[in-house]
């Protein structure tokens, strides 16, 4: 599996990529994915460790680490259909063996296991600044869009709104109207170009850790 990225699209065109709003829900599901992918590891680890004395702590760790092959499966198809290429071929979820035993041992001989590991443990905390950064662009860039619509409504007194804190501001609310919207024009986009940015950088880092270890 490749995970490869689509070629960047320009600056305005951005704005009428499907692939920069998948790239999005993806960067704002993030946290929420990130968060169980930490706690699912976290537990796990804790489980296997904490019972690894124990007769069945050998199948709970066997069955943690199967099943953190499989949300590596997933986080990879995650991204292949959201950010990357959704044509390219998918990971195996066990390595390639003769049998159930071999490809067990396989597994727990495999660095991807291990990688995929530090994977999920990274998804959190990348997740939470996705987030953060995105919900955060976003509402500030609609904010700035909606100024000279406020605006309009506040000019024919249906509604009222105050534009600015500053006396210039106050002084010139039309202007400072025009300017917010065409700061929001320009972020917007950027947000969207971030956003892929922060997808290649997460398919980069997929790539390398939970595809080719």
């Amino acid at each position: 599996m490749s995970l490869l990225a689509p070629p960047h699209p320009g600056f305005l065109q951005v704005l009428a990529t499907r692939r920069a709003y998948t790239t999005l829900l993806y960067l704002a599901a993030s946290m929420a994915t990130g968060v169980a992918a930490f706690t699912f590891t976290v537990t796990g680890l804790s489980l296997s460790f904490g019972l690894a004395i124990l007769i069945i702590g050998i199948p709970v760790a066997l069955t943690f680490l199967a099943g953190t092959r499989l949300l590596a499966v997933a986080e990879a198809h995650w991204l292949r259909v959201l950010v990357g290429d959704a044509d390219s071929p998918a990971p195996a979820l066990l390595p390639q063996g003769q049998g159930f035993l071999p490809r067990l041992k396989a597994m727990l001989q495999d660095r991807r296991t291990w990688t995929s590991l530090l994977y999920l443990l990274l998804l959190m905390p990348l997740g939470i600044a996705y987030f953060t950064a995105i919900t955060t662009l976003l509402t500030v860039s609609l904010g700035l869009l909606a100024a000279p619509i406020a605006r309009l409504f506040a000019a024919t007194g249906m509604l009222s709104v105050d534009l600015g804190g500053t006396a210039w501001c106050l002084a010139h609310p039309n202007l400072t109207a025009l300017l917010c919207g065409l700061a929001g024009l320009l972020l917007l986009p950027l947000t969207f170009h971030l956003a892929l940015l922060l997808g290649r950088f997460q398919l980069w880092l997929a790539k390398h850790l939970l595809v080719q270890a």
